[in-house]
């Protein structure tokens, strides 16, 4: 039988559960950060909203030279179809933990709340530190980190240190540390020409063919192979579109599309001109580009305090073994933070149900993910 939780009665689910009762679908932050904000500001931290276009955006810190972030997000993808449970209730079913958005990631931020209740508790120093916050991370990503990022800039007052809460986890909370990801860009080109009967066609005047040849040369584009510890470029077909089919006409517009996700060793402009120089002079083409996300990848300089040192003894005390370093996956906006020089380091729950129907992680790697921001925030 599912078990609702009572808040009341279980102390480190209580911010866990405030955050999934509230239905947060990007960019609707549905009263997430005022919550927030409100037990932050108990906890001695002030408070500055800063919304953008709309989107709700949290700056919340406590006096002192800044010297670490945490960085997250509020709002979620939509819960879908098939939940065995109600996806904005905080159910518990043998031994795990339901919700939209509990391990991407209320759960990283009530763990972190939670964290920073008790290592204050304990008597830790903990000026300085930052709760950043954004409801626009799973949408577009315009308006929310970047605008955070750009501003405590501007500021002088972004700290050394970032700790994004994704669920970067495979098994266990903290097994695995995202110290970089790939870039990402999906592109758009279409392809114009004149429509013909294929009785009198020859095959190269059939835009079709040609798009598909295209296509396979595109594929076939050598990139960059990355590094040992960053993947290399990849390029992948999306779509092939030609609008309405007649068994015996071809088509005078073809659009193909393609997403790439790209290593630190290139960039956006480099990749439209290469793919711009293979395009035939022949053919008429636009290419056009969508969702850029740039990578990044934080270097640790041994001559100076090491971010990754701390981080990594957390997580020994807390899970026994030293952590995977890993650049793997999609995009996250701690490439908002690294492009301003921070030091970027993403730790979070278990990742295996994201975006999925059911999302869910186990009860203990939640308290687990807990003890291990007590530690990192006692060790400051």
């Amino acid at each position: 039988m599912p078990l609702l939780v009572a808040a009341q009665c279980q102390s480190e689910l209580a911010h866990l559960q405030a955050l999934i009762d509230r239905p947060s679908i990007t960019p609707n932050d549905a009263g997430c950060q005022p919550y927030i904000a409100a037990q932050l500001s108990r906890l001695g931290f002030e408070i500055l909203h800063l919304p953008s276009q709309g989107v709700a955006n949290l700056i919340a810190w406590r006096p002192g030279t800044p010297r670490l972030a945490f960085c997250g997000h509020t709002d979620v993808v939509p819960a879908g179809l098939h939940w065995q449970v109600d996806p904005f209730t905080l159910t518990e079913v043998g031994g795990e933990l339901f919700g939209r958005g509990i391990a991407d990631m209320k759960g990283g931020i009530a763990a972190f709340l939670t964290a920073i209740e008790r290592a204050l508790d304990q008597g830790a120093n903990l000026d300085g530190l930052m709760v950043l916050l954004t409801a626009d991370e799973e949408g577009e990503a315009e308006h929310g980190s970047r605008v955070i990022a750009e501003f405590l800039a501007r500021q002088g007052k972004l700290p050394p240190w970032v700790l994004v809460g994704e669920p970067t986890a495979r098994r266990m909370s903290g097994d695995t540390l995202r110290v970089g990801r790939r870039g990402a860009i999906s592109g758009e080109l279409i392809l114009s020409g004149k429509a013909g009967h294929v009785a009198y066609l020859q095959s190269r005047e059939n835009l079709l063919h040609r798009a598909m040849m295209l296509g396979a040369e595109l594929c076939a584009l050598p990139w960059d192979q990355g590094a040992p510890d960053f993947p290399g470029t990849a390029f992948h077909l999306t779509g092939l579109e030609h609008g309405q089919w007649l068994d015996n006409v071809t088509p005078g517009k073809v659009t193909l599309r393609f997403n790439l996700r790209y290593s630190h060793h290139t960039n956006a402009e480099l990749i439209d001109q290469r793919i711009r120089a293979l395009m035939p002079a022949d053919l008429v083409g636009e290419l056009s580009w969508s969702r850029p996300c740039e990578p990044y990848f934080s270097s640790f300089d041994e001559q100076q305090p090491n971010f990754l040192t701390v981080v990594e003894k957390a997580v020994f005390a807390g899970l026994g073994q030293f952590p995977v370093l890993s650049t793997a996956g999609g995009s996250s906006d701690g490439r908002f933070f690294r492009a301003h020089g921070a030091q970027v380091i993403e730790l979070g729950l278990p990742n295996a149900t994201i975006h999925q129907a059911n999302e869910r992680v186990s009860k203990a790697e939640y308290l687990r993910l807990i003890a291990i921001y007590e530690t990192l925030l006692l060790s400051l």
